[in-house]
């Protein structure tokens, strides 16, 4: 009995040895992941803003055209990125947002416009198009300062509205 009770003690802490080390680890399967680390895989460019706006959940990213890699490409995409990437480019930035839901479902549908003001007060007004489970619109920022970004999305008939500022350095 003593000898029984032994084994039964030694093998309930290694069960919660290995548990704990599951849980302390993080590791989960990716059927386990929730929407939220879902929507956040292969999102275009760096992350330069978040915010809640009436429940929703916004994301912004911007990606630098000309910052491309061509690093495995062939010459004839080499050339396509060198023209798209040229420093003569007009508007060179690319400027993502992501929304969410309170559920964390990602919003796929919907209107959205982006009125930027850069750091001498002009204001270049995009419409923001849906693409790559985001909503995207290219944009001069070339100029080092501070940028305004005003945005309104219209989703389910409901009007969102938000402004943040950006440092272009």
């Amino acid at each position: 009995m003593e000898t029984t009770l032994k084994h039964f003690i030694n093998a309930l802490f290694i069960l919660v040895f290995l548990a704990g080390s599951a849980v302390a680890l993080g590791n989960k399967p990716e059927h386990d992941m929730d929407d939220h680390e879902k929507a956040s895989i292969a999102r275009i460019g760096d992350l330069i803003h978040e915010s809640v706006v009436d429940g929703y959940m916004l994301a912004y990213h911007i990606l630098d055209l000309r910052d491309q890699k061509t690093d495995g490409m062939d010459k004839a995409s080499m050339d396509r990125t060198y023209a798209m990437t040229n420093e003569n480019i007009d508007k060179p930035h690319h400027l993502m947002l992501y929304i969410m839901d309170k559920n964390h479902k990602l919003i796929l549908k919907g209107e959205v416009g982006f009125l930027i003001k850069d750091p001498e007060g002009n204001s270049q007004k995009i419409k923001g198009i849906y693409m790559d489970r985001g909503f995207g619109a290219t944009a001069d920022m070339k100029n080092k300062g501070l940028y305004t970004i005003k945005t309104k999305a219209i989703i389910k008939g409901k009007e969102l509205l938000d402004k943040f500022e950006y440092e272009m350095e």
